[in-house]
């Protein structure tokens, strides 16, 4: 149902159609040009087959002062294309722009990065790293704050984070193996004391 992230920016910028079968990938590698204030950082998602269905990507912070890994399982993550009002820190390499992706500021050293995480053949999940841009480290990291039934992921800026509409709730009362069957609602996400803080809206 799902063709992962990397095929959710392509179909944002016009590069395939719905109908497109899987890609033949040869690497799907991508990084992430990053700056937060004064310090510049990338994230970059490396698969060791260079084959995104091989589930087999991993993900780095890498600075001026080293490399730390992400710590999340092994799959097939992509980007988040920036659909909404908030302003990337971070463009893909290779862009001329810095708003095909979602990757925010919280204050002067640190980001918010949402990716996502293919589930085929489920919803993809949507996922959130908290990264120091100072120091390279990896502060906090949800993986897996929900499912979204669409492609294209809206991140909103709100007073105390960001809010995006997830999958709260699976209707079995609605027989069909379609949309329909689940309830979305927003999330909430924000740092709170070093960490993320991701709850469902009222």
């Amino acid at each position: 149902m799902t063709r992962g992230g990397w095929m959710s920016l392509m179909l944002c910028c016009g590069a395939l159609t719905v109908e497109a079968a899987e890609p033949a990938v040869a690497d799907c590698d991508f990084r992430l040009e990053c700056q937060v204030g004064a310090h510049v950082f990338s994230l970059v998602f490396d698969s060791a087959s260079g084959e995104c269905i091989e589930d087999d990507m991993r993900a780095f912070v890498e600075t001026s002062r080293g490399k730390a890994e992400l710590p999340m399982e092994k799959a097939w993550y992509g980007p988040i294309f920036n659909a909404a009002d908030g302003k990337s820190v971070c463009r893909l390499a290779g862009a001329k722009d810095s708003g095909g992706v979602s990757v925010f500021a919280v204050d002067a050293h640190r980001a918010l990065a949402f990716f996502t995480q293919d589930d085929r053949p489920g919803y993809e999940w949507v996922g959130v790293a908290l990264i120091d841009a100072a120091t390279g480290k990896v502060l906090d990291v949800k993986s897996r704050l929900g499912q979204s039934k669409e492609r294209v992921i809206a991140i909103l800026k709100t007073p105390r984070g960001f809010k995006l509409q997830l999958i709260r709730e699976h209707l079995k009362e609605v027989r069909c193996d379609c949309s329909a069957a689940f309830a979305d609602a927003w999330m909430g996400v924000e740092v709170a004391n070093g960490r993320i803080q991701a709850r469902w809206m009222q």
